[in-house]
């Protein structure tokens, strides 16, 4: 036999707890993973920026006039 849900003007159902700290231990793993990803691509970023060789600067000769004397 079917059971009849009457709703009544004024009445209402039960109330839903939201379990805010339950949605933080789902989602804190994929939190720490973005954080190392960030860290690591940052990382890398600087490695290869710190290694890009610079132009070459004007180097001061030790010689005068800078000429070559062939002997």
């Amino acid at each position: 036999m079917a059971t009849n849900n009457i709703k009544r003007i004024g009445k209402q159902g039960p109330q839903v707890q939201h379990q805010h700290s339950n949605a933080w231990q789902v989602m804190k793993p994929f939190v720490h993973f973005g954080v190392k990803a960030i860290s690591a691509i940052a990382h890398t970023l600087i490695y290869i920026i710190k290694h890009i060789p610079k132009p070459d600067s004007p180097k001061p000769s030790g010689q005068k006039g800078g000429k070559v004397i062939k002997i």
